[in-house]
């Protein structure tokens, strides 16, 4: 028996779409490590934009910037990027295009690229002295501001919920205890307790918009919510690629993130030094 292949050409939107294809379905990696492969994709579909017409790229740019959204509806990086191209769709002369997203994507790659020095600077100068420090997902933000205090202010205990659906926790109490840190993975359902018992609730960050709210992991506010319950700083460890720098869309998020309001964060610190918005708790020093 034969087989019939489709014959149908491929669209353009199509092609695009499956550049994105494997950024959409990963659910192992970090927002950081998933930006940076997002925006070579789109620095590769920019080169095929310059044998094409003029009068073409603003579609690209568009079709570019649905792709991004769908790829990762949740994450911030994502969101302003695809903003940003739109705006690039709209802006001069079209053969003048072309060079302003060509300039766009080396501004993003280099900003990406200056990230981790800049958070390590911050959690090196910031971060307290916490004899139990407890986490969420795989972030490595946070790997970086675990690692980034001199081996004397490092926490003595790091616990890591496992984070269900996708476990995602186990496989960073895996990274912690390769970078030489002290990591035990428990249940999420025994999270509530154990950041009860801590110093410190440190989380990465997918998306920070701009009221400070924030999209995470899902079961990121119960953490915090317990932990301003029970006097424990919440601190949110973010490059500043992932601040939208605007109000969260209407639409629903993806099941397995939640939104954790600004009143239950104590401080974010980002590659540009420490922000806060609604709570100005700081971080307080154990007794050890």
């Amino acid at each position: 028996m034969h087989r019939f292949r489709s014959t149908r050409p491929i669209s353009a939107t199509e092609l695009i779409a499956r550049r994105f294809r494997m950024i959409r379905i990963d659910r192992s990696q970090g927002a950081q490590a998933l930006a940076v492969q997002a925006l070579e994709e789109v620095a590769s579909l920019a080169r095929g934009w310059r044998h094409d017409p003029p009068e073409t790229l603003p579609y690209a740019l568009r079709q570019t910037a649905a792709a991004l959204e769908q790829a990762q509806p949740a994450m911030g990086s994502f969101l302003r990027w695809a903003y940003d191209l739109r705006g690039l769709a709209q802006s001069g002369p079209p053969n003048r295009r072309l060079r302003k997203a060509q300039h766009w994507i080396r501004r993003e790659r280099s900003r990406l690229r200056r990230e981790p020095a800049g958070l390590i600077r911050t959690c090196r100068r910031r971060f307290p002295e916490a004899r139990i420090v407890v986490t969420l997902s795989r972030s490595r933000s946070v790997l970086l501001a675990l690692k980034a205090p001199p081996a004397g202010r490092r926490p003595g205990r790091i616990v890591v919920l496992e984070s269900l659906p996708g476990g995602e926790g186990r496989l960073f109490a895996k990274d912690l205890d390769i970078a030489g840190l002290s990591a035990r993975c428990i249940a999420d359902r025994a999270g509530p307790d154990a950041v009860a018992a801590s110093d410190l609730l440190i989380v990465g960050a997918d998306a920070v918009f701009a009221d400070g709210s924030v999209v995470h992991k899902v079961g990121t506010r119960i953490l915090a919510e317990t932990a301003r319950r029970a006097g424990v700083p919440v601190v949110v460890v973010a490059g500043s690629s992932k601040f939208t720098g605007r109000y969260r869309p209407r639409r629903a998020l993806p099941l397995r993130f939640d939104l954790t309001p600004p009143r239950f964060i104590t401080e974010f610190w980002t590659d540009r030094g420490v922000r806060t918005f609604a709570s100005q708790r700081r971080p307080r020093r154990a007794a050890l």
